[in-house]
């Protein structure tokens, strides 16, 4: 590949720009994944496929030795992560295992904030296609998946903590369904039959056949409630709740109704501290009068006033697990996207 220079002048070395496996991928129409199974002449690529990525090469002027040298961490050796914040503990803590995975395999990470828009997630995906980054491992799903699948031909994908039915992409994730699931009948078995639940999404219906992170949440809460007879009440369902002042404002909310719940299942602990601290400011007793229960047991879930119940994810897990899978297709060792799913752990403390 050539940048462009003026007509009769000779290019300088700088004008040269060598072939990458992402160029490969792109112009063979398959993922990097695909290419480096090729390049490793591993059995599992059909003969077509191969002679798709061997083509490829041929014109781009791609050779096993370049490839080789990129597979070792000579292209970018950069590895990108996307997460919506890292004022949120639970993301601090899932880029920090990350990082130290990918730092000990000899890559540099790349860490950059979407805010939770899809335009900071296109900015993060781009540095793949600016070949800034030889992979990208996804902490939210912002776009429409397609779009996101796309960027796929520029480099290798993962996608970590949230997940969708495509099988051909590498996921690492919790149990949400089964984790909320057991979250709602804990409090269902202590008499709490009135549970608010809050969510950082923007809506609550589940996707038709959908299989995805806040579906799967939404319908363990509701499943829970439906198998002991009893069903959500639309006025303590709060939609787009993701920090501590919008626990507090939550809260605020439920003490302006006649009908107050008896428990509310949160969607972080950030949120479900704002409840608490909002309720004991109110003379409210926890959980005497209010059981709360947070998600993802981060440090400041045992520092509260009334320590928190909450749903344990394996955070130190899922973000190893996930630059291992990122790892592997870099180095051409994968054998194809992997799909784990881990147990979640009620916690339980004062709050439930």
């Amino acid at each position: 590949m050539r940048y462009p220079y003026a007509a009769g002048r000779k290019p300088a070395q700088e004008d040269i720009k060598l072939a990458t496996i992402s160029d490969v991928a792109e112009r063979s129409g398959l993922s990097v994944s695909t290419v480096s199974r090729v390049i490793n002449d591993n059995p599992h690529v059909s003969p077509a496929k191969r002679q798709k990525v061997l083509q490829a090469m041929e014109e781009l002027g791609y050779t096993p030795l370049q490839a080789a040298r990129q597979m070792r961490g000579s292209g970018s050796g950069n590895i990108a992560v996307a997460v919506p914040s890292l004022t949120n503990n639970f993301f601090a803590q899932l880029v920090n295992a990350i990082e130290r995975t990918c730092r000990e395999a000899g890559y540099r990470t790349l860490i950059t904030q979407t805010g939770g828009e899809t335009s900071g997630e296109t900015a993060a995906m781009e540095l793949l296609k600016m070949q800034h980054a030889d992979g990208l491992i996804l902490c939210s799903i912002e776009n429409d998946w397609s779009m996101v699948k796309a960027y796929q031909k520029y480099g290798a994908l993962v996608v970590c903590d949230k997940y969708n039915q495509d099988s051909s992409v590498s996921m690492i994730y919790g149990k949400q369904y089964e984790g909320f699931y057991g979250a709602a009948q804990y409090l269902i078995q202590r008499g709490r039959r009135e549970i608010a639940y809050c969510t950082g999404a923007h809506q609550l219906a589940p996707r038709p056949g959908g299989m995805d992170f806040d579906t799967d949440r939404y319908r363990g809460y509701r499943d829970a409630l439906k198998d002991n007879g009893l069903v959500p009440n639309e006025k303590w369902l709060f939609r787009r709740i993701q920090t501590l002042e919008d626990g507090r404002s939550v809260l605020r909310r439920i003490l302006a109704q006649r009908e107050r719940p008896q428990a509310i299942l949160a969607g972080s602990d950030e949120v479900a501290a704002g409840i608490v601290t909002e309720a004991l400011a109110c003379g409210l007793r926890v959980p005497q009068d209010l059981a709360v229960i947070g998600v993802d047991d981060q440090p400041i879930a045992a520092l509260l006033p009334v320590p928190l119940t909450t749903i344990r994810q394996p955070i130190e897990l899922e973000g190893r697990m996930a630059a291992r899978a990122m790892l592997d297709q870099l180095n051409g060792t994968s054998t194809g996207p992997v799909r784990q799913e881990l147990d979640l752990e009620l916690v339980v403390r004062a709050s439930a």
